[in-house]
């Protein structure tokens, strides 16, 4: 089977679009109220992080040529290697129902609140789902126009703020220590993480040296964007008032206006709405094309339609609707279960990989 192929730049707007776009919404509520002003600090630590885990993965990548995430897992683990690749399965499939669930949330709180959320998750789903079953190429290139899309856009909001800006409000710096800034990193850096989807990714690459630069690039970029918007939120609403609300970013757009138009926030939506489907679909064809390389199928179009069902169904899960509960695993469990499969267990799995490379040659 021919396997399809991307280009660097390509996989740079998947991951960038998939940064800004799952964090929009994910990362400001969790991080203002506990950071405030100096949640830049949090958002480098955030990219760091995240930084850390590519270069894992790429010299992964590179030491298994041709193989994914699940497949060198076996490769490193052996049998063992099985129950780890299921992990990394679970983990994707966890990812992608939480984004779905932020997206139907968010759109029937604020865009049609009389709509039921299944009514976004079916058509987020097929349009998802199609882009799964023609491959990563047709996705990488969507990506592309909406990578554009959204740096245009986050021009036109950043320019239709700059007559409310109050500096002031980004003083004092540090004003209960560093330790919030250094413990609010776990937000974004959990959130950044979901690009070990590049673990998957990685074989469909053309130019494999390139990787990592364009991964570093894409963070960066990211990370930039998604910081100048938090503190835009600040320096127009004031740290307090950013932390009132749920979506301090969509907020900031309803107060702003570029020249005569007043509706900023329909750009906004636009972003979060094309972003989020560039994220879902990604995670729904990593899900997909693993489990067939777990099971040792020749396909993944089979379980497209297996995860779509269970991604349908997702907004209604239960206690999906219980808002402490949401709030606790948004802020507690998510990050601290993502952090540990991103960072420990790629870590471990890095680390036993060179052990077991240098052990091969040495007997050799």
């Amino acid at each position: 089977m021919k396997k399809s192929l991307i280009s660097s730049g390509e996989f740079f707007f998947i991951i960038f679009v998939s940064i800004t776009s799952l964090t929009f919404f994910s990362v400001p509520s969790q991080l203002i109220a506990k950071v405030k002003q100096d949640l830049w600090l949090s958002m480098i630590l955030g990219a760091l992080i995240d930084i850390y885990v590519a270069i894992l993965l790429y010299r992964l990548g590179r030491m298994y040529a041709g193989q994914s995430l699940i497949q060198y897992t076996r490769s490193i683990l052996g049998k063992t290697g099985k129950a780890v690749g299921l992990i990394f399965l679970l983990f994707f499939l966890g990812v992608m129902v939480t984004a779905m669930w932020i997206y139907c949330d968010f759109l029937s709180r604020t865009l049609m609140p009389e709509t039921p959320r299944l009514v976004f998750s079916i058509s987020m789903t097929i349009c998802a789902g199609l882009a799964a079953v023609k491959g990563i190429e047709a996705i990488a290139r969507l990506s592309q126009i909406i990578g554009v899309i959204i740096l245009l856009t986050s021009i036109v909001l950043f320019t239709s703020s700059i007559p409310y800006i109050q500096l002031h409000y980004l003083l004092p710096p540090f004003e209960h220590g560093i330790f919030p800034a250094l413990q609010g990193a776990i937000y974004p850096g959990s959130w950044f993480g979901i690009c070990i989807m590049m673990g998957m990714l990685m074989p469909h690459i053309k130019q494999q040296k390139s990787i990592l630069k364009m991964k570093v690039y894409a963070v960066v970029l990211g990370t930039s964007i998604m910081t100048i918007y938090l503190l835009y939120s600040i320096v127009v609403m004031g740290p307090m008032m950013a932390a009132h609300f749920e979506n301090p970013i969509y907020i900031l757009s309803r107060i702003t206006q570029f020249l005569i138009f007043e509706r900023i926030e329909v750009l906004l939506l636009l972003i979060f709405i094309s972003g989020s489907f560039i994220t879902i679909s990604t995670l729904y064809y990593a899900i997909t094309e693993g489990t067939a390389q777990w099971l040792g199928m020749k396909s993944h179009k089979p379980w497209v339609y297996v995860f779509g069902a269970i991604l349908i169904l997702s907004p209604m899960f239960p206690y999906s609707t219980e808002g402490h509960i949401v709030d606790r695993y948004l802020s507690y469990w998510f990050p601290l279960v993502s952090l540990i499969i991103e960072g420990g267990l790629m870590t471990f799995l890095f680390i036993w990989a060179v052990i077991k490379n240098r052990a091969s040659r040495s007997s050799s």
